[in-house]
């Protein structure tokens, strides 16, 4: 292979890591008008809004616990279905373009809505120095395309490495999360209304300790949003 030749493929295969040419999903070559996703998959997701039960579920998963404004998911998350196999690509498979796809299609649904931050649920500086990138970032910069709100990072800090949760109880999950989160400038939180960014919402443990904090600012609102939610 030549140098040209070689150049060309080494950036072609680049590209294809960032914007690659077949379906997330079912693995079928792209169309220039589609993105990550063909328009049959992206279609055939399992959307929240389609569907009046899951609605009111979403809309019910805070009650009685902390006192949130909204909370917005995209997709039913349920294991094993196609949602599933989106965020894996995305958090262990650095598919980060295609998080930031799918963050703003969410911004659509939410996009009649006035916030004044949006704020990524923090990862622990030692899980961001080792997966490279935190996917409720990526999530909240595909929301602000569409809905125009500045993106704040350091506003909320995650001070304890705890384990991942995947792989424990439920009530452990809970146990997990007591004040992991700090605010670390609660001026600029005052009488503000701030969309908190998470990827998927399963127990709702880790977000309600995020909220927890948030919530002590005087006079701070917080509504919710991820990709996905199990309801």
């Amino acid at each position: 292979m030549g140098i040209g030749k070689q150049a060309v493929f080494v950036a072609k295969s680049t590209l294809d890591i960032f914007y690659p040419n077949f379906c997330a999903t079912c693995k079928a070559d792209l169309n220039t008008n589609e993105n990550h996703l063909c328009l049959t998959c992206l279609y055939e997701l399992p959307y929240i809004q389609n569907n009046q039960h899951d609605k009111d579920n979403l809309e019910q998963l805070f009650w009685g616990r902390k006192e949130v404004q909204g909370v917005f998911s995209l997709f039913n998350y349920q294991k094993g279905n196609q949602v599933q196999e989106l965020l894996h690509l995305i958090k262990y498979h650095k598919r980060t373009q295609l998080a930031k796809f799918l963050g703003s299609q969410l911004g659509q649904q939410i996009q009649q809505n006035h916030f004044d931050y949006i704020i990524p649920v923090p990862l622990h500086k030692k899980k961001l120095k080792l997966r490279g990138f935190n996917q409720s970032t990526l999530i909240s910069k595909g929301i602000q395309k569409v809905i125009e709100v500045p993106v704040k990072e350091k506003l909320v800090k995650r001070i304890v490495h705890n384990p991942t949760q995947t792989t424990v109880s439920k009530f452990d999950r809970w146990s997990n999360v007591r004040d992991i989160f700090k605010v670390s400038q609660p001026d600029k939180l005052r009488n503000k209304h701030v969309l908190l960014v998470d990827d998927v919402l399963t127990t709702g443990a880790t977000i309600e300790a995020c909220v927890k904090q948030l919530l002590q600012v005087e006079n701070c609102q917080v509504s919710v949003a991820t990709l996905a939610a199990r309801v």
